[in-house]
C-alpha cells in the first residue's frame, strides 16, 4: 500500500514540473530561455540562418502573426575587446518574437550591417559609430529568400565578427568606453507579387510582414582583464 502512494507522489511531482514549465513558457518568452540557457547555450536560441524559409507568402501566413502589433523584441551580448589585430569581436544578436502566432522577419546572413542605412533588417551600432558591410532595400515585394519565421515565442542568434584591426586603433574600444546595440528594422508589410493568369486570387493581400523598429539596450564593450 504503501509503495503504491509513494508512486502516486512520484507521478504528482512529474505532473507539477510539467504544469511549471508550461506556465514558464507561458508567462514570459524570457522566461524559459532562461531557465535553460545555464544547462547549454542551445537553449538561448536558434541560429537564425536555421530558421524555416518563407514559402508562398500570398497563401501561408498566421493568422495570429498577423495580428500581433510589431512583436519584434531585440537584445544584444559582446565578448571583450580582442587583445591583438588576429582576435575578433564577437556581438550576438537576439531577436525575439514576442506573439503566440508565426512571424516573418527579413533576414540574410550576408546582410546583417555593422551601422544602420535604414533599410529592412537587422545590424548592430557601435558607440562611437563606425560602419562594415552595406544593404540594399528591399523594395515593396521581398525576396522570399530573404524572409525567415519565428515561431511562436521563438527566439534566433546571429553573432557578428569584427576583426581586432578595426578597433584596436579607437581608444574608446581599447580604454573600455565603446558600447553597442542591436536593432530589427521593418519598414515594409511586403506586396504579393503578380499572379499567374488562371491561378486563384491570393488569400493574404501582403506579405505580412512587421512594421517598425526594436532597439536592445546598449552593452559596454569591455576589455580583457578589466
Amino acid at each position: 500500500m504503501g509503495i503504491f502512494r509513494g508512486g502516486g507522489e512520484n507521478q504528482n511531482v512529474i505532473v507539477g514540473i510539467i504544469l511549471l514549465i508550461v506556465l514558464a513558457f507561458f508567462a514570459g518568452p524570457g522566461t524559459l530561455s532562461r531557465f535553460l540557457a545555464p544547462l547549454s547555450p542551445y537553449f538561448e536560441g536558434v541560429p537564425c540562418a536555421n530558421l524555416r524559409r518563407a514559402d508562398d507568402r500570398a497563401n501561408h501566413q498566421s493568422l495570429l502573426g498577423r495580428a500581433s502589433e510589431f512583436p519584434i523584441e531585440v537584445r544584444v551580448s559582446a565578448s571583450s575587446v580582442p587583445t591583438d589585430a588576429a582576435g575578433f569581436l564577437y556581438v550576438t544578436i537576439t531577436v525575439i518574437n514576442n506573439s503566440i502566432g508565426s512571424v516573418p522577419i527579413v533576414y540574410s546572413p550576408t546582410q546583417v550591417l555593422v551601422g544602420d542605412n535604414g533599410t529592412s533588417g537587422m545590424g548592430i551600432v557601435f558607440s562611437p559609430q563606425f560602419s562594415l558591410g552595406t544593404r540594399s532595400g528591399t523594395g515593396a515585394n521581398v525576396p522570399e529568400d530573404q524572409i525567415r519565421i519565428l515561431g511562436p515565442r521563438q527566439r534566433c542568434l546571429h553573432t557578428i565578427e569584427i576583426p581586432g584591426g578595426n578597433i584596436l586603433t579607437n581608444p574608446a574600444f581599447t580604454g573600455g568606453q565603446a558600447s553597442v546595440v542591436a536593432y530589427y528594422r521593418g519598414n515594409e508589410r511586403g506586396a504579393i507579387a503578380g499572379v499567374p493568369e488562371g491561378a486563384p486570387t491570393p488569400i493574404y493581400p501582403d506579405q505580412g510582414l512587421p512594421t517598425g523598429v526594436a532597439t536592445s539596450e546598449p552593452v559596454r564593450i569591455s576589455v580583457a582583464g578589466q
